[in-house]
């Protein structure tokens, strides 16, 4: 989960620079553009206190505890790209990209063959 919401994020955040550049060379952007741009800045700023807490000298319990914690008194804090909404979803596109590519396969194997 954290190597797929890292993903996620970072593909925010590259989404996120091309909204900015946009709309600093004069574009209008859209409320949808303007409220993704909102939640992956906010999710960057939140990925600080989180790292920060990771780094600390603490048994893998005592992060899962911080965490368990966190998510339960803080929501707010972690960033949206580690919640479960936005894994499933990626979880799902993973899952037609696996199905498109093996309804392709035997399409190739049949050329090879003839």
């Amino acid at each position: 989960d954290v190597w797929q919401g890292t993903q996620l994020l970072a593909f925010d955040s590259a989404a996120a620079m091309e909204l900015l550049r946009r709309s600093l060379i004069g574009d209008e952007l859209t409320e949808k553009e303007k409220k993704a741009l909102r939640r992956t800045m906010t999710d960057l700023a939140s990925v600080v206190p989180i790292g920060v807490l990771m780094l600390l000298p603490v048994t893998a319990v005592g992060h899962a505890a911080m965490l368990a914690a966190i998510q339960r008194y803080v929501p707010g804090l972690i960033p949206s790209t580690y919640g479960p909404e936005r894994l499933n979803l990626l979880r799902q596109l993973e899952k037609v990209k696996q199905m498109q590519t093996n309804e392709t396969e035997p399409e190739e194997d049949i050329d090879k063959t003839e």
